[in-house]
C-alpha cells in the first residue's frame, strides 16, 4: 500500500512538472489546481486499471499517449499539432525514464525484464520500485526542460508552424522506436545484452531528441535571420528609394520641372570627364527685369513658363537635355550636334517666342539671346560655361538689351 502511495506522489510530480512545462512554453496561466488533480486521478486511475488487466505495456502506453493528449488539448486550447509537440515531449521523456530505470534494477537485482512488464498478479513481479523512481526520474527532466534557455527554443520552434512536420515525425518515430523495446520485457530470458540494449535504447532516444529539437530550432533561426534580412533589405531599398527621390527633388527647379543649376554643372562635368561630345547653349530671356517690373511677377512667370516650353521643343527627346541655370537663363546640352545646327535651333526658338507674344497680343516682346560653344573647345567645364555666358552677353549688348539682364 505504501509503494502504491509512492507512485501516486511520484507520478502527481511527474504529472505537475508536465503541465507546469507546458504552461511555460504557451506563456499560459498553469491550469486550476482543480483540472490538475482532476487530470491525475483520472491518468492515475487509468494506470491502476491497465495493470489490474494486465494489458500489455505496448498497449498500456499506447492509451496512456491518447489520453495524455486529449487532456493537453483541453487544458491549452490550440492547434492540434502543437498538443502532439507537448504530448510526444512528456511520453519521450516518461517512457524513457521507465524503460531505463526498469532495465536498471533488471541489472541490479539480476532478474528478467519479463518480471517488470504489467502482470502484477505474477508471483515474481517487481515493477513498483522501478516505475516509482521512473516517475521521479521523468519529473527532473521536465522540470530541466524549464530552464530559460530550453523554453525559448521550444517557443521558437512552435513560431514556425512550416517545421512542425519534421519535428513531429522525428519525435513520433522515437516514440514508436522506444515502443518496439517494451516488446524486449515478453522474453523470459535473464540476458544482460537484452537489458543493456534497453538502456542504449533510452540514452539513443533522449539523445535523438536532443537533436532533433536542436536542429529545428537551429533551422528556426536561420529563418528568422533570413526573415530579418529581407525586411534590412526592404528597409535599405525603401531608404534608398527615399534618399533618391529626395535627390532628384533637391535638384528640381520648382515652377519649371526643370534640373536645377547644380544638377547642371554635375552634368557638364561627368559628360566632359567621359568625353562625351556636346553643344552647350547659354540662353537668357530678353527683357524678363522690365516684365517684372512693368507687369509684375505674376507675368514674368509666365514669360518663363513660355519660354520653358519653346525651348523644350526644340530639344530631342531622350537625348538632348534642359536646365534652368538661374532666374532667366537656361542651359541646354545638344549631344552630338554641331554649333550650327544648335545656333539654327536657337533661332526657331526665338521665332517660336515672337509668334507666341503676337498670337496671345502680349504688350511686351519675348525672345532670347544665346552662346554656343562645343565641348571638344574645352577641357575644363568652368571655362565651358564662361565661355558660353561670355558670348551670350555678347549678343545681348549688340541687342542693346544688356541693361535689361
Amino acid at each position: 500500500m505504501l509503494l502504491l502511495l509512492l507512485t501516486a506522489a511520484a507520478y502527481f510530480y511527474y504529472h505537475w512538472q508536465y503541465f507546469l512545462l507546458v504552461s511555460h512554453i504557451r506563456k499560459m496561466p498553469y491550469p486550476r489546481m482543480g483540472l490538475v488533480i482532476l487530470g491525475f486521478l483520472v491518468n492515475y486511475l487509468f494506470f491502476i486499471i491497465c495493470s489490474i488487466l494486465e494489458f500489455h505495456l505496448v498497449l498500456n502506453w499506447l492509451l496512456f499517449a491518447f489520453l495524455l493528449f486529449f487532456e493537453t488539448l483541453f487544458c491549452f486550447k490550440g492547434d492540434k499539432r502543437c498538443a502532439l509537440f507537448h504530448t510526444l515531449t512528456g511520453i519521450i521523456c516518461g517512457l524513457a525514464a521507465n524503460i531505463f530505470c526498469r532495465s536498471i534494477m533488471a541489472i541490479l537485482i539480476q532478474q528478467p525484464m519479463h518480471n517488470f512488464d504489467n502482470h502484477i498478479r505474477s508471483s515474481g513481479n517487481v515493477k513498483g520500485v522501478p516505475v516509482l523512481l521512473g516517475f521521479i526520474l521523468a519529473g527532473l527532466v521536465l522540470q530541466f526542460m524549464r530552464k530559460p534557455v530550453i523554453i525559448r527554443r521550444f517557443r521558437l520552434i512552435l513560431d514556425h508552424p512550416q517545421h512542425y512536420s519534421f519535428i513531429l515525425e522525428m519525435m513520433t518515430g522515437l516514440f514508436f522506436y522506444l515502443f518496439i523495446n517494451l516488446l524486449l520485457y515478453s522474453a523470459t530470458l535473464n540476458d544482460l545484452v537484452l537489458k543493456i540494449w534497453s538502456i542504449k535504447s533510452c540514452v539513443f532516444s533522449v539523445a535523438g531528441f536532443y537533436i532533433a529539437i536542436r536542429y529545428t530550432w537551429r533551422i528556426c533561426e536561420l529563418d528568422d535571420y533570413r526573415d530579418k534580412n529581407r525586411t534590412m533589405e526592404a528597409k535599405l531599398r525603401e531608404q534608398q528609394l527615399e534618399e533618391e527621390r529626395l535627390k532628384h527633388q533637391a535638384s528640381l527647379d520648382p515652377m519649371t520641372g526643370l534640373y536645377n543649376r547644380q544638377y547642371a554643372e554635375e552634368t557638364i562635368a561627368s559628360m566632359m570627364e567621359q568625353k562625351v561630345p556636346f553643344t552647350l547653349c547659354f540662353l537668357d530671356l530678353d527683357g524678363l527685369k522690365g516684365v517684372n517690373d512693368a507687369f509684375g511677377h505674376e507675368e514674368g512667370d509666365r514669360y518663363i513658363l513660355t519660354a520653358t516650353g519653346e525651348i523644350s521643343s526644340a530639344c530631342r527627346n531622350r537625348v538632348d537635355s534642359l536646365y534652368r541655370y538661374g532666374g532667366d537663363e537656361f542651359l541646354v546640352l545638344f549631344r552630338d550636334m554641331s554649333a550650327d545646327i544648335a545656333g539654327k535651333r536657337a533661332e526657331t526658338i526665338n521665332e517660336r517666342l515672337r509668334a507666341a507674344a503676337a498670337d496671345k497680343a502680349l504688350p511686351y516682346s519675348m525672345s532670347i539671346s544665346y552662346g554656343i560653344v562645343e565641348s571638344t573647345e574645352f577641357s575644363e567645364w568652368r571655362a565651358l560655361l564662361q565661355e558660353a555666358d561670355r558670348r551670350m552677353y555678347r549678343q545681348k549688348q549688340e541687342k542693346g538689351m544688356a541693361r535689361y539682364r
